[in-house]
Formats: C-alpha cells, structure tokens, sequence
C-alpha cells in the first residue's frame, strides 16, 4: 500500500475540484440546489446588496489566476466567507490565486512604503 504526501493529496484534491467545477455550470439563482453546494445566507447578502440579484447557494467555481494563468477553484466555503462574512460585492470574483495575491499584497505594501518615505522627507526638508 502506498502511503501519499500532505502535497500529493491537495495536488489530487486540486485537481478533482477542477474537474467537478468544470463540468458543472450550476445556476446559482435556481431553487434546485445540488449537493456539495454551501446555503446562501440571503439577509446577509441582501443588507450588502440590496438591488442586486442574489445567489440561493454557492458551488465550486474555476477561474484562471490574472498573474500566473494557472488553473485554479474558488471553494464554495471562501465564497460564502467572502460574500457573507467579509461582506464583499456580490459582483465580485476571484481573479487571482493564493500565491499571487500574497505577491500582489506585498507589493502593494512596499509601493506604500516607498510612497510614504517620499512624503515624509518631502515635509521634513
């Protein structure tokens, strides 16, 4: 019996939720909620979102990173965290993978940094 790596069991994991989100474009609006799907709290959503159209549940959904162009699954959990309890716009969707937004973070930050440290000398010459 062959024993698998932490690594090799998220490259498997990975690569079912890509083929199950692939195949299935599930109408997120519909009453009909398949399994695997996260209930949408729509009170939540709707103090957020008022006029928009809201989701009933969130499923699996795949996406290509903006940076990297790997393919990559927004888990139906982080969308619910996302939607629900970051209260992000339900218009909103992920376009980068984990990797690359910690890069896009970070370079965000230093972008800050040198900013401020040009303003700061700027009033203190």
């Amino acid at each position: 019996m062959f024993i698998k790596s932490g690594l090799q069991r998220r490259k498997e994991i990975k690569a079912a939720r890509l083929n199950k989100a692939k195949r299935s474009e599930v109408d997120v609006y519909s009453d009909v909620v398949p399994q695997g799907a996260l209930l949408a709290d729509t009170e939540v959503l709707r103090e957020r979102n008022p006029l928009e159209r809201l989701p009933n549940f969130y499923v699996d959904r795949h996406f290509i990173c903006k940076d990297c162009e790997s393919h990559e699954i927004w888990t139906a959990k982080q969308q619910k965290w996302w939607y629900e309890v970051a209260r992000g716009s339900i218009a909103s969707k992920a376009i980068r993978c984990r990797s690359c937004r910690f890069k896009e973070k970070r370079r965000k930050d230093e972008a800050r940094r040198v900013h401020l440290e040009g303003v700061a000398r700027k009033h203190y010459k």
